[in-house]
C-alpha cells in the first residue's frame, strides 16, 4: 500500500513538473518572440511613411504553368530579386516594398540600426545591419557566388534628386565587373544562400489570363527544364520601367518582386 501511494506521489510530482515546463514554455518564451515581431512591425510601419507607395500597380496573371521546385512548403523559404551591380562594383537589390527587409527580419532579428550621419556622413538615413553572418547567393553571366550581406539602407537623399528614393540591400565587395558604371547585368539575389541551385537562363514568354503574350527572362532553378523564375520589365513612361520578379508556385505564378526603374537626371 505505502509501496503504491509513493508510485502515485511519485507520478503526480512528475506530471505537475511537465505542465510547469509546459506553461514556462508557452508564457516564457513566446512573449519575447511576440515583443520581437512587434518591434519588427513598428520599424517596418515607421518606414513605410518614408517610402513612396503611390507608384505600385496591379499585376497581370498568367496561365498555370508545369510544377518544378517551389510549393507551397517552401516558397516562403526563400526570398528572391533581381541583382544589380554599382558603379563601385557592389551587388545589391532594390527593396521597394519593404518586403526584402521584413523577410530578413523574421531570417535573423539580431540588427543594428543607424540614423542619420551615423548611417552616412553625407547622404543620412537609415542603416540596419545584422549582428550574425548572411549569406545569399548571386547569380549572374551563368556564374553562382556566395556572398555576405552587408547592410539595408534607405538613404534620406540621392544623387537623384527626380526619382524615388528606394532602399537597397548590399553585399560585400568581392567582385570585380567590367565597366561597371555602364553594364546592364540581369540576374538573381536568392536568401538564404542554397549550393544546390543549378541555374540557367533564357528568354522566355508568357501568356497573361487575357491571352496577352509577355516577353522577359525565364530562370530554371533546378535544372528540369522548367521555369522556376520569370522577370520582366514595362515601360510606363519616358525612360520609366516597372520591373516585376514572379515564382512558379506549384505551377502557379505569383509576383513577389516589383521594383520601379527611374532615369537619373
Amino acid at each position: 500500500m505505502g509501496h503504491l501511494k509513493k508510485n502515485k506521489m511519485k507520478y503526480t510530482i512528475t506530471t505537475l513538473t511537465i505542465f510547469m515546463l509546459t506553461i514556462s514554455m508557452v508564457f516564457g518564451q513566446r512573449p519575447h518572440e511576440n515583443k520581437s515581431k512587434s518591434n519588427h512591425n513598428k520599424l517596418i510601419d515607421s518606414l513605410k511613411s518614408e517610402i513612396d507607395q503611390d507608384w505600385i500597380r496591379d499585376n497581370p496573371s498568367f496561365k498555370s504553368t508545369d510544377i518544378s521546385f517551389f510549393d507551397k512548403s517552401n516558397e516562403k523559404k526563400y526570398f528572391i530579386g533581381q541583382l544589380k551591380i554599382n558603379g563601385n562594383n557592389v551587388p545589391f537589390t532594390w527593396d521597394d516594398n519593404l518586403s526584402l527587409l521584413q523577410f530578413m527580419l523574421n531570417l535573423d532579428s539580431n540588427v543594428n540600426i543607424k540614423k542619420g550621419t551615423e548611417a552616412d556622413k553625407y547622404f543620412k538615413g537609415i542603416k540596419i545591419s545584422w549582428q550574425n553572418k548572411i549569406d545569399g547567393l548571386i547569380w549572374f553571366n551563368s556564374k553562382s557566388y556566395k556572398l555576405t550581406v552587408d547592410n539595408w539602407h534607405l538613404y534620406d537623399f540621392t544623387e537623384c534628386p527626380t526619382t524615388t528614393n528606394f532602399p537597397s540591400l548590399s553585399f560585400e565587395k568581392v567582385i570585380e565587373t567590367p565597366y561597371a558604371m555602364t553594364n546592364n547585368i540581369q540576374g538573381l539575389t536568392i536568401f538564404p544562400f542554397n549550393d544546390n541551385f543549378k541555374i540557367t537562363s533564357t528568354e522566355t514568354t508568357l501568356t497573361t489570363e487575357k491571352g496577352l503574350k509577355i516577353k522577359g527572362f525565364g530562370y530554371d532553378l533546378n535544372n528540369d527544364n522548367i521555369i522556376d523564375i520569370f522577370t520582366f520589365s514595362e515601360n510606363i513612361y519616358d525612360d520609366t520601367f516597372y520591373i516585376r520578379l514572379y515564382m512558379n508556385v506549384s505551377g502557379k505564378w505569383e509576383c513577389k518582386w516589383i521594383d520601379l526603374d527611374e532615369p537619373c537626371l
